[in-house]
């Protein structure tokens, strides 16, 4: 199975020197990964960096914010399935070769959503986050219950005649509104139930901005009388359905991943720490459940 994993990258080499890693120990026998990096003009070596490595399709040109240069990405990928991931964001290993065999298992599934691990800068788990698969209601509320660094979606979706690609008038809440046009097309998302990839939660998150903050209310403020008022509800059966399927529970186990050191040699050559969670939780601090 051929993979095209879209990065989208401006001035945070430090972070996709550790992404890049992460993707490049994938290949392995029956899987192919193109990675490519849509940077828009970073002035801290990334371009640099990006002539080192053979393994990367590296793209330097101005874009209109994240989800344009996703766009863009996409647009000259040629995998069977596609995925980004963001600089600060690291692939588990074997994630790719989950996924492989989750889409051969279950042909029907256009996308698949795993589960994600919160860190902070220095890798230290913080928090997980379990993969929900969204409800028209909760998408219809602004609300985004699955992690892009975990999502995987098959070509269709986003190549040919039916692609539907990213809005880039959206700067923080794209992926959002890219999943609700999936939703009401009828594309058929399953959940990987495994952890597959990391998020850098550092304070300055793009998800946590005032932007982010600002599309959300946007959003928010368009809802119907009707579906304000019925927004409890909704929300409640999403806690319900969360409940059932053991969102809130999860045994302690280890995961590996690439130092996030400042300091790190150009290259990586450190292979991923593996680190202990005796004490796992779902609560992600200042995130709503």
């Amino acid at each position: 199975m051929r993979f095209t994993v879209v990065t989208p990258s401006f001035g945070q080499l430090r972070y996709l020197r550790l992404n890049a890693a992460s993707v490049a120990d994938q290949r392995a026998p029956g899987i192919e990964v193109e990675h490519i990096v849509q940077d828009g003009g970073s002035k801290d070596g990334t371009r640099e960096w990006l002539q080192t490595r053979p393994d990367i399709t590296g793209i330097a040109e101005a874009d209109n914010g994240m989800y344009d240069a996703i766009n863009r990405g996409i647009q000259k990928g040629n995998g069977e399935v596609f995925s980004w991931l963001n600089c600060d964001e690291q692939y588990l290993p074997g994630a790719l070769a989950a996924v492989k065999d989750f889409f051969e298992r279950h042909p029907e599934a256009d996308m698949v959503a795993g589960d994600t691990l919160v860190v902070n800068a220095e890798g230290e788990y913080q928090c997980h986050r379990k993969a929900v698969i969204p409800t028209r209601g909760i998408l219809r509320l602004g609300r985004t219950p699955v992690q892009s660094c975990s999502l995987f979606f098959r070509a269709k979706l986003v190549k040919g005649p039916e692609a539907i690609l990213f809005d880039p008038q959206w700067k923080a809440m794209g992926d959002w509104a890219w999943l609700r046009d999936q939703e009401a097309r009828g594309a058929h998302m399953m959940r990987l139930p495994r952890f597959l990839a990391t998020f850098v939660d550092d304070g300055g998150n793009l998800g946590m901005s005032p932007q982010a903050i600002k599309e959300t209310r946007a959003v928010y403020g368009a809802l119907s009388t009707w579906h304000r008022a019925t927004e409890y509800f909704v929300r409640g059966a999403d806690y319900a359905r969360k409940f059932a399927d053991g969102y809130y529970s999860q045994k302690p186990f280890d995961y590996a991943i690439y130092d996030a050191d400042p300091n790190a040699p150009t290259g990586v050559k450190t292979p991923r720490r593996v680190r202990h969670v005796a004490k796992p939780t779902w609560h992600w601090k200042g995130r709503a459940h």
